[in-house]
């Protein structure tokens, strides 16, 4: 089992310093972690505060992952980031990206453009408007997101859904068509455990939708979206279980941003800097 999304300080809404990560990560037995903090966005409006990275943070970051990477030589440490898709702000995100040599590069949406205020996806409130409606805006952005070419995996997909209201039972469509679009740009799934750590107790997406996946010929990888060191790896004895029940899912592994199924034995990622 590999943790492919784990947060840093730079973020300044986790907590811990990333060696504890990667102790974590180490003590569960995982042979592979992956840093995604998320991305700098120079004038984005932040919504909550401690939100990202900020640009001048990115070189550090790099750097301190080449230290990990030295200090913790038995470890497979790719580097990450955690990437918003925002209509418009796309140039900025090719920017950053075509000046690190990433493995991963995960694509969220936490706001909607069109949404009035601060769009945020967890603070939402369209009295009168039709839960399925509020769905499709966000699935419509996870949409322009896959198209632009930008993303390798698609992160907690159904992040939107609401106690109760599941996305595939309002709007399976929309789910499929993002797994199918996934599927032409060679991208992944994230099976993301922090929905487990919610009241519902269960992952990002519902692992209903994984047969959806593996129909679709996506596959998979597993991320904690920890952000402290004590979660890493959280829930991935279920995930371990609910991958392994599904005829044809496959899991997969990342280097230089490109994707690999075969086993692979934990070596030292490439360098970022």
């Amino acid at each position: 089992m590999f943790d492919y999304h784990l947060h840093t300080p730079f973020c300044r809404h986790a907590v811990g310093r990333m060696e504890q990560y990667v102790e974590e990560a180490l003590a569960r037995g995982l042979q592979e972690l992956c840093f995604t903090p998320h991305i700098p966005l120079p004038g984005f409006a932040r919504g909550p505060e401690g939100l990202r990275m900020e640009p001048e943070d990115a070189d550090l970051y790099f750097r301190e992952v080449e230290r990990l990477r030295s200090r913790f030589p038995e470890a497979s440490i790719l580097c990450g980031i955690e990437a918003d898709f925002y209509d418009g702000l796309e140039r900025s995100v090719e920017e950053f990206l075509g000046r690190y040599p990433l493995d991963l590069v995960l694509m969220s949406v936490h706001f909607v453009r069109d949404w009035p205020g601060e769009n945020w996806v967890f603070d939402f409130d369209f009295p009168g408007r039709p839960l399925a409606a509020i769905y499709h805006d966000y699935f419509e952005a996870l949409k322009r997101g896959i198209r632009s070419g930008l993303y390798d995996a698609v992160a907690h997909l159904d992040l939107i859904r609401q106690p109760g209201h599941p996305v595939l039972k309002t709007n399976a469509p929309d789910v499929e068509e993002v797994l199918s679009l996934a599927a032409q740009a060679g991208m992944s799934l994230e099976i993301n455990t922090s929905g487990m750590r919610r009241s519902w107790g269960l992952p990002y997406p519902l692992p209903e939708t994984l047969p959806l996946a593996a129909r679709l010929e996506v596959p998979v990888i597993t991320g904690s979206d920890a952000h402290e060191p004590r979660l890493a790896g959280y829930g991935f004895d279920e995930v371990r279980d609910w991958i392994a029940g599904v005829p044809g899912l496959r899991q997969v592994r990342y280097r230089g941003r490109r994707p690999d199924s075969r086993p692979r034995p934990a070596s030292r990622a490439q360098a970022c800097l």
